[in-house]
């Protein structure tokens, strides 16, 4: 009886030279790790599974905003209370809703930069109307000058210049912008205004109008 080679494994161990059985050495392929195969280094040996790695989603690099459902006059006062700046560089408010008689109310009373005194009336919708309101309020400022000194004695106003009037909606019509041109005085500034949903609560854009 033939003695067994040294160093020979145990029966079923370690791979044989033998050829396979007739049909495996076709289908052996599938069986075999394509590292092994390639001699790859793998100390586990066996076959392993290559899984591509999750895919990951980039994030959107655009933000949709969709415009508010409806504004209120509370949201839009609040909004030039706390961010008057926004309107315009240096601006900024000194009171507001002061009764003036027949006129109704001014929305907001602010100083620009040069310390020229400012009249900002807004509407929730375009209405032609805000053009009349305004020109009331700049005639009752106007007509009540010492009051106006005395109530704001404490600000640096330069009263030497007229006060100047600033418009705002969310939209104006071309009829009250062609009605506009021919007022010479005061000086009108128009904002348009956008109220948009964004994470979290509402946000406002202003948009400054060119004059026509």
């Amino acid at each position: 009886m033939d003695q067994p080679e040294p160093g020979g494994g145990a029966a079923g161990v370690g791979r044989s030279d033998r050829p396979l059985g007739r049909g495996l050495e076709d289908v052996s392929h599938v069986f075999l790790s394509p590292k092994a195969d390639k001699g790859g280094t793998d100390p586990g040996g066996g076959w392993r599974a290559e899984r591509p790695f999750p895919r990951q989603e980039s994030a959107p690099s655009t933000l949709l905003l969709r415009a508010a459902a409806q504004v209120t006059r509370e949201q839009v006062a609040a909004v030039l209370k706390e961010f008057g700046g926004a309107l315009e560089e240096g601006l900024r408010g000194i009171d507001a809703e002061i009764f003036c008689g027949p006129c109704g109310e001014i929305d907001l009373l602010a100083i620009d930069r040069a310390n020229q005194l400012t009249i900002i009336d807004f509407e929730t919708t375009a209405s032609d109307e805000l053009l009349i309101r305004g020109l009331g309020h700049f005639d009752w400022v106007v007509g009540n000058l010492l009051n106006v000194r005395r109530m704001f004695r404490g600000q640096a106003i330069n009263f030497s210049v007229e006060p100047r009037l600033v418009l705002l909606a969310p939209q104006f019509s071309s009829r009250v912008r062609c009605v506009a041109r021919q007022i010479p005085r005061p000086r009108i500034d128009w904002i348009r205004y956008h109220f948009v949903e964004t994470p979290g609560r509402p946000g406002i854009f202003f948009e400054p109008l060119a004059a026509e």
